[in-house]
């Protein structure tokens, strides 16, 4: 990912929900990279089961993807999800070994 950022303005970006978990994994080199996808897979595991534990389906028959992620339960949650994601992927990029250079 190419930007006109300094590490500080991403890590500020990144802690307010505004960068995608996408982008910030395409900041990481590739062994820090598949550490944060992981972690944040669990984070996306997380939501969807909140989701469904207040009742909120998308089918009236209940969650259709218990154990997996939901997409509609992270459009819901919007820069929260993006914020928790980020809480994972600042100490990890404040290490400048793990940035992509």
């Amino acid at each position: 990912m190419t930007t006109n950022y300094s590490a500080g303005q991403l890590m500020q970006l990144a802690e307010a929900g505004r960068l995608s978990k996408t982008e910030m994994a395409d900041l990481l080199a590739p062994d820090p990279r598949w550490s944060f996808l992981t972690a944040c897979a669990q984070v996306e595991r997380d939501f969807t089961k909140s989701c469904a534990a207040e009742g909120q389906y998308c089918l009236e028959s209940g969650c259709a993807l218990e154990g997996e992620a939901c997409l509609e339960a992270l459009l819901k949650a919007g820069p929260a999800f993006h914020q928790a994601c980020a809480r994972l992927w600042l100490p990890i990029f404040g290490d400048p070994h793990n940035r992509l250079e």
